[in-house]
């Protein structure tokens, strides 16, 4: 016990140690001490949040997905990420229950946060990343790929659905997980690899919506409302720059797939053509080949195909059609038959070379059937049609 005599009125105060020092604390923490542990709700199940990108559908299967990536994160004050001074906890524990959503475990270190939350006066709101994929019929974005970053604690969060409380969480899927376990999961989430920041879109629960607090004014300084305000407004500009880079990026990326459709679409096309030349100048080639066979005796079509480019044929055939010009423009290109009778007589050939001829002619044809030799066919069908009338 202490005594203070002042020089004023030369009173006694008696101080004891149980003697009240005018400081408010709750009284559910004058047993515990920090770290506080507290539980909750982080976002509903098939919940539709509210935010400055217009609101989002949180389908209860990309949340069941994404939820270990809750554990281990930072819980911080009013979705502050880039001050020390914001971190007030770590989020240790988090599961999916059916029909509620995501339930989680916190440490909290601040006393003064710890007491607020005891007394029911503020909410939870996650920090996330994702994609988003179509539209729900009330026109709220469907998010998918949800990866969390931090759960904040605010006055008022983002999900209709959340709530944080004094105390561990009854929640057995909670209970269930070891402290090694969660050791496991952060250590398995710092494996995967980093999203790509160009094909996600980040989502601040409510940070830019004006606070609407319910904690009383009695407890807040002028200047403790003052930094609130501040963070708000930091927080809001912040979301406004990632806002812009994130639709830049999106218009570049939906201006790059096209142009890559219309490259892929392009080289199929030319593909095809160069292919249908390709087929076109070896079907020239091999009737080129087919013509000079006819020609000679020493090789076959297949044999001049073979042994000569398309360049190499097609000068052997106009060297060959050269010595064959008629001499006059009614004369057959083709070489008559050897004459049986004296000069006066105009019968080209006999019977018998007639049918060696067409004998001849028909194994031809059936060669070029089986070659695809076309033109080659066609031509040979219309001389054997010659022999026969």
């Amino acid at each position: 016990m202490t005594t203070d005599t002042t020089d004023t009125d030369e009173s006694e105060h008696t101080i004891r140690a149980d003697t009240p020092t005018g400081i408010a604390r709750c009284a559910e923490l004058d047993s515990q001490s920090a770290p506080y542990t507290v539980h909750g709700v982080a976002i509903g199940e098939a919940d539709t949040t509210y935010g400055q990108n217009g609101p989002k559908f949180w389908p209860a299967e990309e949340l069941r997905i994404a939820v270990q990536s809750l554990v281990g994160v930072p819980l911080n004050k009013n979705h502050v990420d880039d001050d020390v001074d914001a971190v007030i906890g770590e989020v240790v524990d988090a599961a999916y229950q059916d029909g509620v959503g995501i339930v989680f475990e916190a440490e909290v270190d601040d006393e003064e946060i710890a007491t607020k939350i005891y007394r029911g006066r503020l909410e939870v709101s996650i920090h996330a990343i994702h994609r988003t994929n179509g539209m729900t019929e009330d026109g709220a974005a469907i998010v998918e790929d949800v990866r969390f970053l931090d759960l904040s604690v605010v006055p008022r969060g983002g999900s209709p659905s959340n709530y944080v409380e004094a105390g561990s969480s009854p929640i057995e899927a909670l209970a269930s997980l070891t402290a090694d376990d969660v050791a496991q999961l952060i250590h398995t989430d710092s494996d995967e690899p980093d999203y790509e920041t160009t094909n996600m879109t980040e989502d601040t629960e409510e940070t830019t919506e004006e606070v609407e607090s319910d904690v009383d004014e009695s407890e807040l300084s002028e200047e403790a409302t003052e930094d609130v305000e501040e963070e708000a407004e930091a927080a809001e500009a912040d979301a406004e720059s990632v806002d812009d880079v994130e639709d830049a990026e999106l218009e570049g990326e939906e201006e790059s797939a096209e142009e890559n459709a219309e490259l892929r679409e392009r080289n199929e096309a030319l593909e095809a053509e160069v292919e249908e030349l390709r087929n076109e100048l070896e079907s020239v080639r091999l009737e080129y080949a087919g013509r000079l066979a006819e020609d000679t005796e020493f090789f076959e079509a297949t044999e001049l195909a073979e042994k000569y480019s398309f360049d190499e044929l097609k000068a052997k055939f106009e060297e060959a059609e050269a010595s064959h010009v008629p001499e006059s423009p009614g004369q057959e290109e083709s070489t008559p038959a050897p004459q049986t009778g004296g000069a006066d007589e105009s019968e080209l050939s006999t019977p018998d070379d007639v049918e060696v001829g067409i004998a001849e002619l028909e194994s031809k044809i059936e060669q070029y059937d089986k070659m695809g030799w076309d033109a080659a066919k066609a031509d040979a069908e219309e001389r054997l049609a010659d022999l026969q009338q």
